[in-house]
């Protein structure tokens, strides 16, 4: 009977303790609203420093102050009387002087920052917006110790605020969801926060948001990447990864590595394929550096059109296209390209199988790299040279602006040549001048001077900025053909780029049908900038992963080493079908690399639709597209620290911070009057007392209490004994 009842109250009490949990998640549904739109600043690292956001580990948790005029942003500065406050800004406030006064302030707690693009009256864009600093890249670039270092002659990003390079121990977020930036303003600002027409503050209860956005890495990446790897546990944490990916590259001339390559048989064509903004996943990137993308594949498609007189002709240079990742964190691609070639390690020699000749820089007789086209400063675009390299080579740099100034008369592009004392703005060819400076080198760009972007490397460089965007007469479903005005002048571009080529390459004039695909340029604007579920990445993928493609445009970020970057994939496919050959006679199985040969790679691809099917006509594509390494030299290839390279410091360190999966969040809530909490904790703690009494009382009268009770369990089992 005993046992029994002891059941019974166990189960008693755990359906008790269930229901309880229930009401408890009830209740704090009730108490908290969560806020699902939204994108985080989030911590990076490098050899020296912490930059970034962070939270507390439980959140940041602040009075929300509304900040659309100069006169809210006063008030929370000189007037607030309950801090800590968490201020919700509009876009044009968010700007580096007044956070730094916020944070100077000692009353903020975290930032939210309305970010609507389709919304003008919530999100203005500004008339100038850029995190980064401004002069970009200055560390690793090739004018350390020079009268050229520190930007001494230009600032390049002259809108350059530094924000995303400070350290801020608050959350950041933008708001992205308009039904909850509007809640945020009316139900929980206006409602309870905001002063009344004397600038009086409001009286209890007020709304209040809880900001987590806790960062598992601090102060260095040294230090982070030690702390990873000297843990003991059989469950490790990781508290950072360093930033990386892969660089992509295709020759023309498929020379293999038993074959004769000349030096100065190489004309390196490069565009860099990354930016940065301060908020995860919000990259756009439209002038910085869609633009260069898009121009050097557009020329890579045309110029593939005439491989096979490239390839015919013995005397003719090879052209190495390459678009480099990791480029806005100090030139991490370019660094790890020119590391590699030093090495003879590009393309990474293989054993028992012909691969592609290794380049070293040697082999490098041209470099010309495209920049930002996309603002174009006076109507023109500008090439840009190195006076400290050009004192030796001037000859062959005459004669390639030169022959880019006749290319563009013949494609119908304006184009000069900047002041030749002028040094060269944030490019990736300066990872090569500075290790070899009699490299021919041009840069091709749309600013003479300062950057023409006045949105560079921030959330704002959007395809609405560059004449991209479409007319509201055009409806969506027509919005992939539809050519814009930035694709007319990019095609163009594109045919100046393929033509000046041709020109180094076969040191002859280029054939008048050697033309960019104005349909190429319209279908990759819109597919890297507004969706890419489109028919060009369809085709270029196959079936499966063509069914994974994103409603939202990737970002243009880097990443991580130990994540796949799907710009990377996309660049690499494209460039694959514009420089490679279709094999007849493949099947999707067929379509395989033979072990015995690794110069070309096969790439299957699910092709187009045919017509009035739902079928496609799917091929496989031999070409030398590939990928390499684009890790710091800092790093090994499995993200631990090179001991050498990085204490040469001629290598950049970034990393950036790992997080939990509940550590990034957003939830309102009011804050009740402090008496009422001092009320309800004196009458909690009264209740316990009381309680305590009781239970003494219970216990100590226990024998009197339950005496009846008693006598009668003793009757019962005195009534069961057998006589």
């Amino acid at each position: 009977m005993k046992t029994r009842n002891y059941h019974l109250l166990i189960l008693s009490s755990f359906c008790i303790l269930c229901h309880l949990l229930g009401e408890a998640v009830r209740t704090k549904n009730k108490i908290y609203i969560s806020i699902d739109g939204r994108s985080s600043c989030f911590r990076r690292l490098n050899a020296t420093h912490q930059i970034g956001c962070t939270s507390e580990p439980n959140g940041n948790v602040g009075v929300v102050h509304h900040i659309s005029t100069e006169d809210d942003l006063n008030w929370l500065l000189n007037k607030g009387p309950h801090a800590p406050y968490a201020a919700l800004m509009h876009s044009t406030y968010f700007k580096m002087d007044n956070v730094q006064r916020l944070k100077n302030s000692g009353k903020i707690n975290g930032i939210m920052v309305i970010h609507l693009l389709e919304n003008k009256t919530l999100t203005e864009i500004p008339p100038s917006f850029s995190p980064d600093k401004s002069c970009p890249l200055e560390e690793y670039g090739m004018y350390q110790g020079t009268n050229y270092s520190g930007c001494q002659s230009i600032k390049w990003n002259k809108e350059g605020q530094g924000m995303m390079f400070e350290d801020f121990d608050f959350p950041i977020f933008i708001l992205t969801n308009q039904t909850e930036v509007e809640l945020i303003i009316e139900e929980c600002y206006r409602k309870f926060n905001q002063p009344d027409p004397n600038g009086n503050p409001r009286d209890y209860p007020l709304c209040a948001v809880e900001l987590k956005d806790r960062m598992d890495a601090a102060k260095d990446s040294e230090t982070c990447i030690r702390r990873t790897n000297h843990q003991q546990n059989l469950n490790p944490d990781k508290y950072c990864d360093p930033l990386g990916d892969l660089n992509v590259y295709a020759t023309i001339k498929a020379v293999n590595n038993t074959s004769d390559y000349p030096v100065k048989s190489v004309i390196v064509a490069a565009a860099r394929m990354d930016s940065f903004s301060m908020f995860d996943n919000v990259y756009p990137s439209a002038d910085n550096h869609v633009s260069g993308i898009v121009a050097l594949l557009a020329a890579a498609e045309a110029i593939g059109k005439f491989k096979d007189k490239i390839k015919g002709n013995v005397l003719s240079k090879d052209i190495l296209f390459t678009f480099l990742n990791g480029e806005a964190f100090d030139y991490i691609g370019s660094s790890r390209l020119v590391y590699d070639m030093q090495r003879n390690q590009f393309p990474l020699p293989l054993s028992g199988a012909a691969y592609l000749h290794p380049v070293t820089l040697d082999h490098i007789s041209h470099f010309v790299e495209v920049n930002q086209l996309a603002y174009r400063d006076d109507n023109k675009l500008w090439i840009h040279t190195d006076p400290i390299s050009r004192k030796n080579i001037s000859v062959e740099i005459d004669t390639m602006i030169k022959t880019l100034k006749d290319c563009g008369n013949s494609s119908e592009v304006g184009i000069e040549e900047v002041n030749n004392s002028q040094p060269l703005p944030p490019a990736s060819v300066q990872s090569f001048l500075k290790e070899k400076l009699s490299i021919p080198a041009v840069v091709i760009s749309d600013h003479q001077r300062e950057f023409t972007n006045k949105y560079y490397n921030s959330r704002f460089d959007l395809v609405s900025q560059i004449n991209a965007s479409y007319p509201d007469s055009v409806n969506k479903s027509d919005w992939y053909d539809y050519v814009t005005v930035q694709a007319k002048e990019l095609t163009k571009v594109s045919t100046m780029l393929a033509r000046f080529l041709y020109n180094l390459s076969m040191a002859d004039s280029p054939p008048d049908d050697l033309n960019a695909s104005e349909k190429s340029v319209t279908h990759m604007l819109y597919c890297f900038l507004v969706s890419p579920q489109c028919e060009l990445f369809r085709e270029i993928l196959t079936a499966d992963f063509s069914k994974d493609l994103s409603a939202a445009p990737y970002p243009f970020y880097v990443g991580v080493t130990i994540v796949n970057n799907h710009i990377t994939a996309l660049i690499e496919k494209l460039l694959g079908l514009y420089v490679g050959d279709k094999m007849d006679n493949y099947t999707s199985d067929s379509c395989v690399q033979p072990s015995s040969d690794k110069v070309y790679q096969y790439m299957w691809m699910q092709g187009p639709l045919i017509q009035n099917s739902t079928s496609r006509d799917g091929k496989c594509i031999r070409t030398t597209s590939n990928t390499s390494l684009a890790v710091s030299p800092a790093f090994t290839a499995d993200g631990n620290i090179d001991e050498n390279n990085w204490r040469s410091g001629r290598y950049s360190a970034w990393a950036e911070s790992s997080w939990a999966a509940d550590a990034i969040s957003i939830r309102l809530f009011l804050i009740p009057n402090p008496k009422l909490e001092i009320v309800t904790l004196v009458i909690g703690m009264v209740i316990l007392i009381l309680s305590f009494i009781l239970c003494f009382i219970f216990n100590k009268k226990a024998s009197v209490i339950f005496a009846n009770n008693v006598a009668e369990n003793s009757s019962i089992t005195t009534s069961h004994v057998p006589s």
